[in-house]
């Protein structure tokens, strides 16, 4: 038997964030909405630097929220170009 407790309680059943609606439980990647719009990962990422698309930034990497990107394909009648 170990002479120090556990750090951590493997049955805890704690969230690591508050919930958040399900379908902004996961943001997209580049890849994926690349491959949603059928576009190179590098435009992708060129519009998200111009600030073209809806873009979160997380340091240096760059997700999509999928309302965002829906409601911005929306804006622009399905054109990511303008």
């Amino acid at each position: 038997m170990s002479m120090h407790a556990p750090l951590i309680d493997a049955d805890a059943r704690v969230p690591a964030f508050p919930p958040i609606a399900a379908r902004e439980a996961r943001l997209w990647t580049a890849q994926e909405l690349a491959d949603r719009w059928r576009v190179s990962k590098a435009q992708v990422y060129r519009l998200a630097r111009e600030g073209r698309v809806p873009t979160v930034w997380i340091g240096r990497y760059c997700r999509f929220s999928p309302s965002a990107i829906e409601a911005f394909e929306a804006s622009q009648g399905g054109r990511a170009d303008g």
